[in-house]
């Protein structure tokens, strides 16, 4: 009985033999082995690239934030004058153009605003209290460059007691003047948004229109015509920075 035993194990054992030699096989031949350290290699090489790219673009971003100033960005401004006066006859109207351009202001600066004002006075000689004639005043939409879609616009108006007529037109997009701060690398880049050249620069049309009101008393005085004086002011810009500490 005893002899049977030990051969069963013999046997178990040679079987065990005989499932692990193919693993065995596996692991001691020279190819395989050979395959796999290429693989370990390139399985190293592939996640140390991983990480490094990732630590790189960490980095970048840190530095990126770290890097960033604080700009305190200031407007200086000039500003220059132009005007026509036209005599308008009863229902007539005239489209006045005003050439505008950057001969009057320092270099350096560019348009942000342009302001019109319209006014007139009551001429008829009629005596005591004497309507004043009524004006229209806008400006023509045209290929002059300017944010003619701006909510703080002001195109039209009109009096009708000698009241003088005020409009308004965006020219460089967000310019109000006012200071601000921001963020940047540079001085260059803290003023990026302030280089454009050639808007408000070239032909600016304003269109005034007159209907002339009677006098309720009669008299040899009552006029058909008033005269309006239209003047155009053009509110140019230059942007400062300086960097914080």
């Amino acid at each position: 009985m005893q002899r049977w035993g030990w051969g069963e194990d013999m046997e178990k054992a040679d079987a065990s033999e005989e499932s692990l030699s193919p693993v065995v096989a596996f692991f001691t031949d020279e190819e395989t082995k050979l395959s796999l350290i290429i693989f370990g290699i390139a399985l190293l090489l592939i996640t140390s690239r991983v990480y490094y790219s990732l630590a790189i673009k960490n980095s970048e971003v840190h530095d990126e934030a770290r890097f960033l100033d604080e700009w305190a960005l200031t407007f200086t401004e000039e500003s220059t004058m132009y005007s026509e006066t036209v005599l308008l006859g009863d229902g007539g109207e005239e489209d006045v153009p005003f050439t505008i351009d950057m001969s009057s202001f320092s270099d350096g600066y560019r348009i942000g605003v342009v302001e019109v004002s319209v006014s007139y006075t009551e001429t008829n000689q009629a005596i005591g209290d004497d309507p004043c004639d009524s004006v229209q005043a806008s400006m023509v939409q045209s290929t002059y460059p300017a944010q003619w879609t701006d909510e703080n616009n002001t195109l039209n108006g009109g009096s009708t007691s000698c009241e003088t007529i005020e409009l308004r037109l965006q020219t460089y997009p967000g310019y109000d003047g006012a200071s601000y701060t921001r963020m940047a690398h540079n001085e260059v880049i803290a003023l990026d948004e302030w280089y454009e050249e050639g808007l408000g620069v070239g032909v600016l049309e304003v269109n005034v229109r007159l209907d002339v009101q009677q006098s309720q008393i009669p008299t040899q005085d009552d006029d058909n015509d008033e005269t309006v004086q239209i003047e155009v002011r053009a509110v140019a810009f230059k942007a400062s920075a300086e960097k914080l500490t």
